[in-house]
């Protein structure tokens, strides 16, 4: 939307006046001196204009000059009820301009700050000019020192009789210029007390090195020992200084002397000047820590690259941005080279605030870190009263040292996570393997109840196979399917797949086997991949011979990855912090949870809400089941209810209660029937039918324990035999390029498409021009 801006001038004694569009866009100075010089019917490549005006409402006594477009949107703004200043021009040709003044200019007639720094020769310096009126700013001109200037001045004050009435023949002589009074202290910035102490040196250094930077000025370490600390400008000249002392016994340095006014020419921050100024890592960390307070997770590093500039008008490479990010990180939870030096001492720590807390640590030769096991007391003594199922997977550590980080879960009778043990091992291999099992098998102990999950890596399933000889094993068939969809042919794979998956659930062995052949006819690349490779007892439900509920994936522990996707990329302790963390979190959750519901509500609230939406459907099927039940019943009812399940398990043909352990719609319909015979001897209640592990009681025991925090490590009691123990951290792995952030898809996974750039397909061209030619029909 455009608007008329109306603007008076004088020039050479008379009034003027201009009416500009803006039409959305600001009016700039070449703009405003082209209508002038086109109002006064002057050549703008042959003159030049002098523009100022006075701000007589603003109580200045001076007059203020237009020099740039921000000086121009100043006085475009300037004036009350749309009344602006009257704006003098003057007409300068260039025989006229005196030679001194092109030689000096005057900074401050610009109101709004021109940079003059681009415009300066490489002959010129800054001075500043002390003004004797009271009142009046000393003013900042810049001086172009030239070796033949006072040769030539000096011979034009001999050769001139200099009077003020000669009128067009009078030349006013060059400022004169003193030593020394040219100077105006200026403050560093940086906000410093006297006898403030800093934690460390470096500290101090990172703090000076950050108003440095923001306030473009060089400074010089001058003493730099175990007793001082001296800074000093980059120019001798300069009054400015810093010195610190360190605090005998302690790493603690205090401010004793701190002059922080600079007695130097201060230098602009132009681009020049700041291209030169080269960011470090701990000056991001810095600025991130001031930007993001006690956070872990801060911007990409080309967010990071453009708030440097902003905040601190300096560039900093993509590489330093990242190395900033990670120093900040270092800095709240400590570097990685602590986290491995401290282990002993926080799994101390955390055995001492948990009761029944086992751990193990294993080192190499050289004493270097090679695997870890942590396994909490609340959770050991909770797996008890769980279903024996658990799930085992590995994730590849991001803090730079490689490693996976395992975890040994379990999941509670409402589906929620129950993570048994912590693994970190140094890879995925016959050794790190078994030795995980070892001390898996001092917290789990082997019985032909237990059944572990897992996907088909050949270290894991070797490692299972030899250190729990009477435990059940199945195939995640998830990860199965996706193997499967790999080797399908002429057919959508994801419909594969899921064909599969739905052929593994399967409850009876006649349902699987029609299943089964169907799926073989339709697919039978597929089909011979899983009679290579596989056996049927790992995979299909209604053929394992252990006992695995409703849990035929390594979801559960694939989620965790999810969970601690960001405590991966911590050093070690920081990553066992952020774990112990959320354990602590879900067990206070549940616990709550649990102790919320009524007395009455003997089941958790996943099976009890399933039977309460089977029971009308139930009750349909009461009459059909009625005369079954009933008759078997009253010819054995004196066995009492361990008949009667058995009775329910030999009845249900859909196997559905036998495998999940609680009714399925057949069961319940037979015991509505039971509870409506009024012949029977005996009552029952419901939950008499389902398996003790979805009781509400035996789920409460789960989390009656509270795991606690290891506190923090000012409050550390650790005895010297523990603080003796050393352990090196492992060698840093070094990789070339970028860190990778997404991991590599796995096999059967569909993988992200790439946009096509040049080689785009094209449209198929006919090839009957090479036989007949262009003319071709």
């Amino acid at each position: 939307m455009s608007e008329n801006v109306n603007i008076y001038f004088k020039c050479k004694g008379r009034m003027y006046t201009l009416m500009m569009k803006t039409s959305g866009e600001n009016i700039t100075l070449s703009m405003l001196v082209g209508r002038i010089c086109t109002k006064l019917g002057l050549d703008e490549s042959k003159v030049k204009l002098q523009l100022r005006y006075n701000a007589v409402l603003l109580g200045s006594t001076e007059e203020i000059y237009i020099c740039d477009d921000e000086d121009v949107g100043v006085y475009i703004s300037s004036g009350e009820n749309n009344r602006r200043y009257v704006l003098y021009v003057e007409v300068i040709t260039p025989p006229e301009l005196p030679e001194q003044l092109s030689r000096v200019e005057v900074i401050n007639k610009s109101s709004a700050g021109k940079n003059y720094e681009d415009e300066m020769r490489d002959n010129a310096a800054i001075v500043l000019c002390e003004c004797e009126e009271q009142g009046t700013e000393p003013k900042e001109a810049i001086v172009e020192v030239d070796d033949t200037q006072d040769a030539e001045i000096g011979s034009q004050d001999e050769s001139m009789d200099i009077h003020d009435d000669r009128g067009d023949e009078y030349v006013e002589p060059p400022p004169v210029v003193e030593a020394g009074q040219f100077k105006k202290e200026w403050e560093d910035g940086i906000g410093l007390n006297l006898f403030q102490e800093f934690p460390s040196r470096a500290a101090l250094q990172e703090v000076v090195d950050k108003g440095a930077f923001a306030n473009s000025f060089g400074y010089v370490i001058k003493k730099s020992d175990k007793e001082r600390y001296l800074l000093t400008c980059a120019k001798e000249s300069c009054a400015w200084r810093i010195r610190a002392s360190n605090i005998q016994n302690t790493s603690i340095y205090s401010i004793r002397k701190y002059n922080k006014m600079h007695t130097c020419t201060r230098i602009s921050k132009s681009k020049t000047r700041m291209r030169k100024r080269k960011g470090t890592p701990e000056l991001v960390a810095a600025l991130l820590h001031d930007t993001f307070p006690g956070q872990m997770e801060t911007p990409v590093p080309k967010v990071i690259m453009e708030l440097v500039q902003t905040k601190l008008g300096g560039k900093i490479s993509y590489s330093t941005a990242l190395r900033g990010k990670r120093q900040a990180i270092c800095d709240l939870k400590g570097s990685a080279e602590d986290s491995y030096k401290d282990i002993n001492c926080y799994l101390y720590m955390l055995k001492k605030v948990n009761e029944g807390t086992i751990t193990y640590l294993k080192l190499d030769e050289e004493d270097k870190f090679q695997y870890l096991f942590i396994a909490l007391g609340a959770s050991i003594e909770g797996f008890q009263v769980m279903r024996k199922v658990i799930i085992v997977d590995a994730t590849h550590l991001k803090n730079g040292y490689g490693g996976v980080l395992v975890f040994a879960s379990a999941q509670d009778p409402n589906r929620h996570h129950y993570i048994i043990a912590i693994g970190v091992l140094d890879g995925e291999n016959d050794a790190s393997w078994g030795w995980f099992f070892e001390k898996l098998l001092t917290v789990v102990p082997d019985t032909p109840e237990l059944v572990f999950m897992s996907d088909r890596n050949s270290s894991l399933i070797k490692g299972i196979r030899n250190v729990y000889f009477a435990a059940h094993h199945g195939y995640c068939i998830w990860h199965l399917s996706q193997n499967v969809k790999g080797h399908a042919t002429n057919v959508n794979r994801d419909v594969v797949a899921w064909r599969f998956m739905e052929l593994s659930r399967v409850y009876t062995m006649a349902e699987f086997e029609r299943e089964y052949r169907i799926f073989k006819l339709r697919y039978p690349s597929a089909a011979n991949y899983l009679e290579d490779t596989t056996v049927k007892e790992k995979w299909a439900r209604c053929c394992f011979r252990g006992q695995r509920y409703n849990l035929d994936t390594s979801n559960c522990v694939e989620s965790l990855n999810s969970v601690f996707l960001n405590a991966r990329k911590y050093s070690l302790i920081p990553m066992l912090d952020a774990i112990m963390s959320k354990i602590s979190v879900w067990f206070n959750e549940h616990r709550k949870e649990a102790a919320s519901g009524s007395n009455e509500n003997k089941l958790v609230p996943l099976v009890e809400n399933y039977l309460h939406d089977l029971w009308v459907e139930a009750e349909k099927l009461k009459v059909t089941e009625l005369n079954t039940f009933q008759l078997e019943y009253n010819v054995r009812g004196s066995e009492g209810k361990e008949y009667f399940v058995n009775l329910l398990l030999k009845t249900c043909s859909c196997k559905v209660f036998d495998i999940q352990k609680y009714p399925c719609v057949h069961a319940l319909a037979g015991f509505i029937a039971f509870e409506s015979d009024t012949t029977r001897t005996r009552s029952m209640e419901i939950h008499e039918l389902v398996s003790k592990y979805y009781w509400a009681e035996m789920w409460a025991l789960a989390y009656y324990r509270t795991i606690y925090l290891v506190p923090d490590k000012s409050q550390w009691d650790i005895p010297d035999e523990i603080k003796a123990l050393k352990v090196l951290p492992l060698p840093r792995k070094k990789k070339k390029g970028r860190t990778k952030v997404l991991r590599l898809p796995s096999t059967g996974e569909r993988r992200p498409k790439r946009q096509r750039t040049q080689n785009k397909r094209r449209p198929r061209q006919s090839l009957q021009w090479l036989l007949f030619g262009n003319h071709s029909i």
